[in-house]
């Protein structure tokens, strides 16, 4: 079983940050407990070390590529929003999930993609106000498609990772 499948679901979980719109005492005290296990987690030197690099990667591809032209080519710059965006974006990733590598697009968008070996990949593309296009392979099956970043990874999306992992593992 991967770290992924110990997730509590494809979306949702004890690793995933926590959306409720629990009214109860009892329910607002397990979502505090949950999300002090999930900042519990971050803190741990593995997870902190990698999440934290993967963010200062970012803000180094931010500064490179804020300006217009800054592939050589006429590139759009990434604008701030995006930056925002795909930061808010990797925050939600759960603590489980294999990190992205990031690159900046020539539209303006900051991509994310996800390789997991021949014909197992992910990339998604965040863009100025949240939308993330999207396109994975799982060998012969494919998919594509379109959702915005509200508070967490768009469903589809954290689908198609968990998919993805789950069977590098298998």
């Amino acid at each position: 079983m991967s770290t992924m499948q110990a997730i509590a679901g494809p979306i949702f979980g004890l690793l995933t940050p926590t959306r409720s719109n629990a009214q109860s005492e009892p329910a607002r005290r397990l979502l505090k407990m949950q999300e002090e296990i999930r900042e519990h987690l971050l803190t741990s030197h593995t997870v902190r070390d990698s999440r934290e690099r993967l963010l200062d990667e970012l803000d180094s591809l931010y500064r490179q590529a804020s300006h217009a032209g800054w592939d050589g080519f006429g590139a759009e710059p990434v604008s701030a929003d995006a930056y925002d965006f795909a930061k808010m974006f990797i925050k939600a990733l759960p603590t489980t999930a294999p990190l992205p590598e990031l690159n900046a697009d020539p539209d303006g968008e900051i991509s994310l993609d996800w390789f997991f070996g021949k014909r197992h990949a992910l990339t998604v593309s965040v863009g100025r106000t949240g939308r993330c296009t999207f396109a994975w392979v799982l060998g012969q099956r494919s998919n594509r498609g379109t959702d915005w970043i509200e508070d967490d990874i768009p469903a589809p999306i954290a689908f198609a990772l968990l998919q993805l992992d789950t069977a590098q593992t298998t």
